[in-house]
């Protein structure tokens, strides 16, 4: 018998459902090719390239530089004229001012690891074409952190976001129309302002964060291990060009003196040591990058009296970031040859 249901047949796909379709994707693929032409905040390396990009407005600029990504700094990096390229953390943020040296670029980065450190030395050394020094401030190397998003991943997102064609359209409008003769500033020079001294709030920030960092043999020889990989990194790229970058790892003092974690002083100069034997016994690439360690995590940069600057707890801003005052001691004994 059969049955008493009527039968159905799927619905046949019409010629204007795929016209739709086709004609959606269409309108994505523009979305997205505006979005990376125009690269408001430097994720694809073509900002600055174009006159409609050559200017974005000082609020595109700062939500760039607030994402903390690496690429953000490409144009900078890619425009510097100069010869030496500062890297490191918020510590290198907060405690030089390049202000008063245009041969120097400081690119650094809250919260930034090696894997970041790392992408900013490609990034440098892929775009000189003459010699560069790198100073690399590295702090206590260690397992690195799960990546937020695959590469690929997170410039899909950025070249399909609403918030990414916002700041595109001001782009546009601010190089288009009268702001091309204002330059932008894609690495500013000054040091971050501190906030106002509070040590006890200090002591419970430096002891929340050390609570949260893997300071075991284990981590900290993993943290060596992607150190050694960043100098392979740089020389591959020395034997490939023929161009002999000198980089310059170094560690200063993690904290002031009175420090309520004096066993994370200790680990760190520990660890600095161990690091100093691993780049003295790492056997010389042929071709390669000149490369070296410079290590004041026990005995700091200077004279006698700037060195006691270093252990006056009034010269830093909290127990991780020191002043300007002092990175301006360091500079000198890190550019010396």
């Amino acid at each position: 018998m059969r049955s008493s249901e009527p039968e159905t047949t799927p619905p046949r796909l019409t010629r204007r459902w795929w016209a739709g379709l086709l004609g959606g994707l269409g309108l994505l693929g523009l979305w997205s090719l505006f979005n990376i032409l125009v690269d408001p905040t430097g994720a694809f390396g073509l900002s600055g390239r174009f006159a409609f990009n050559r200017v974005p407005p000082p609020a595109v600029i700062a939500a760039g530089e607030g994402e903390g990504d690496p690429a953000f700094f490409t144009r900078a990096i890619r425009e510097h004229r100069g010869v030496v390229f500062l890297i490191g953390s918020s510590r290198t943020w907060r405690g030089f001012d390049t202000c008063g040296r245009p041969d120097i670029l400081r690119v650094a980065g809250s919260a930034w690891g090696l894997r970041e450190l790392a992408r900013v030395e490609k990034t440098v050394l892929d775009h000189r074409r003459t010699p560069a020094v790198l100073l690399i401030e590295i702090g206590l190397p260690t397992t690195e952190r799960p990546a937020v998003a695959d590469p690929a991943q997170a410039a899909l997102s950025t070249a399909l976001s609403p918030r990414t064609m916002g700041f595109s359209f001001q782009t546009v409008i601010h190089s288009l129309v009268g702001g091309a003769t204002r330059p932008a500033t894609y690495a500013a020079c000054g040091a971050f302002p501190p906030g106002p001294e509070d040590w006890v709030q200090a002591e419970r920030s430096v002891r929340y964060t050390l609570g949260g960092l893997d300071t075991t043999p284990a981590s900290l020889a993993q943290g060596r291990r992607n150190l050694l990989a960043m100098a392979d990194q740089a020389d591959q790229v020395c034997q490939r060009t023929g161009m002999r970058h000198r980089l310059v790892f170094f560690t200063l003092p993690s904290s002031p003196g009175g420090s309520p974690s004096p066993r994370h002083d200790r680990i760190v100069q520990t660890n600095a040591a161990r690091i100093a034997g691993d780049l003295a016994d790492r056997a010389p690439v042929p071709g390669g990058c000149d490369i070296r360690y410079l290590n004041f995590s026990s005995e700091p940069p200077g004279t006698p009296t700037e060195q006691a600057l270093w252990r006056d707890r009034e010269q830093w801003s909290d127990y991780f970031h020191f002043s300007p005052r002092l990175g301006a001691t360091a500079l000198p004994a890190l550019l010396e040859r």
